[in-house]
């Protein structure tokens, strides 16, 4: 097929880029009005204005398109990543940025994609298998001594992460275990650098990180070998993988997910400033256990001492008694009324005896049971590991300042050499010199006549004299 593209009217045999690509549509118009072809979606956005970008791709080649709003809303599905479909639509030259694209007019679903059918059939087998089980995701720790990343050095999600953990805690210690994140063998070094940190002892906690894509970016996070390296980690893992609609096998086996890297920063570090207000809590709640802890002590000494004094007044109603007995058994003269009053005053005294040993032994009990029930109740090992906590975060936070005040005087120090590089007095010391008629700085021989009086600074002085002459530089 041979297509005869015009010069513009003026004879001018270059054509403009508008009438370029004016041209080239109305070729495609008029030699390919429709264009029917099958694929997999792959690179899917939709935009604030429903318009649908994407491409259609196949093992060879692949085609951007675009679909309209208007067209997208009578779709009978959900376009997604690694879908098959089938699709109609016609060719179009972008004139803003000069891309080839397809506007499509019809989109219709073709079966699941080879990539999504994989997709699918690891996740389920990896499931049986037991590597997604909810019971033994753990919880992500209060506060971590430091913090591992498994990402690319380069890009933004590093940058971005870190700007987050600075911002929620200064003083963090981060450990970065660098690795490809997309490509032929990314997905050994993802496993390798998760095991790397694990091994080390040096975290508590590791998130692996990588920005948005389509399912072939992402595909290196979908691989059996770094599914297994997440679940036998040691410490609890945070998958902040691609987009909030991007979902990977590494998010199924991480103890957590969040939608976005950014997210996973702020999910694994408390915010300095929370934690302050939380121990500013405790510390008023600890005032407040003093004030409960008075009246429970007050209440202890109160018991002690009505013990006591029941002690006694049973000791001294005892002995009232036998008193009283022997009183009455002198008084009696026959032998044998005073042995049976003996033996009944031996009995008495032993009865005697064993009450007041039983109620001494019972008040003891519960004096004893109220001394334990006040000990439990006094939460001492719960003060000293929120003391412990409040000591810890004191020390952060000066550690914190410290830096914060070091990195501040490494940054005036660099803004002193910079101003001290651009002083005009060091240019005029390499040699240069400034050159003044009537009072402006002479920039141009246009800016000068001769017999006009200047005045030449140096760097030791000043000379002046007139123009003679203005010669222009060819």
């Amino acid at each position: 097929m041979k297509v005869a593209i015009q010069a513009a009217k003026s004879g001018d045999p270059y054509l403009t880029v508008s009438e370029a690509t004016r041209q080239i549509n109305d070729t495609f118009e008029a030699h390919f009005p429709q264009l029917l072809f099958h694929g997999e979606i792959s690179q899917l956005t939709v935009a604030a204005s429903g318009h649908l970008y994407f491409s259609v791709k196949d093992q060879g080649a692949q085609l951007s398109c675009v679909m309209w709003a208007g067209m997208a809303r009578t779709l009978a599905f959900k376009p997604a990543q690694g879908v098959a479909v089938r699709v109609h639509g016609r060719p179009n030259v972008y004139a803003q940025t000069g891309r080839f694209q397809i506007v499509v007019s019809r989109l219709l679903e073709d079966g699941e994609g080879e990539l999504q059918r994989k997709f699918l059939e690891l996740k389920d087998r990896l499931e049986r298998e037991g590597f997604f089980s909810v019971e033994r995701k753990r919880p992500l720790p209060f506060l971590p001594r430091a913090v591992g990343l498994v990402t690319s050095r380069t890009g933004a999600v590093l940058h971005d992460m870190m700007v987050k953990l600075r911002e929620r805690f200064p003083s963090m210690v981060v450990y970065l275990s660098e690795t490809r994140v997309q490509g032929d063998g990314a997905a050994h070094e993802i496993a390798m650098a998760i095991r790397k940190l694990d091994e080390s002892n040096l975290v508590d906690v590791i998130i692996v990180a990588r920005g948005g894509g389509s399912l072939e970016d992402l595909w290196a996070f979908n691989e059996e070998e770094v599914v297994k390296a997440v679940f036998a980690c040691s410490v609890p893992v945070v998958s902040g993988v691609g987009h909030e609609t991007d979902t990977t096998l590494c998010d199924y086996a991480a103890d957590a997910r969040a939608p976005t890297p950014t997210a996973a920063a702020e999910m694994v570090v408390p915010k300095v400033t929370d934690l302050l207000q939380r121990v500013g809590e405790l510390e008023r709640r600890l005032r407040d256990f003093d004030r409960w802890l008075q009246p429970m002590a007050q209440r202890l000494d109160e018991l002690s001492l009505r013990l006591d004094t029941r002690a006694v007044a049973v000791l001294a109603e005892g002995k009232l008694r036998v008193k009283a007995a022997e009183a009455k058994l002198a008084s009696i003269r026959p032998d044998k009324v005073i042995e049976l009053l003996r033996g009944k005053v031996e009995l008495y005294h032993g009865r005697l005896f064993r009450v007041g040993m039983a109620s001494t032994d019972r008040l003891s009990t519960s004096v004893s049971q109220l001394r334990e029930r006040l000990r439990r109740a006094i939460p001492t090992e719960k003060i000293d590991q929120h003391r412990a906590i409040v000591e810890g975060l004191e020390g952060r936070l000066l550690v914190g300042v410290r830096r914060g005040v070091e990195d501040a005087n490494s940054q005036v120090t660099s803004l002193g050499l910079r101003l001290d590089s651009i002083n005009p007095r060091k240019v005029l010391e390499r040699g240069y010199s400034i050159v003044r008629v009537g009072g402006k700085v002479a920039r141009s021989v246009h800016d000068v006549s001769g017999g006009d009086p200047m005045e030449i600074s140096v760097v030791d002085g000043l000379i002046r004299g007139t123009v003679t002459d203005c010669v222009k530089e060819k």
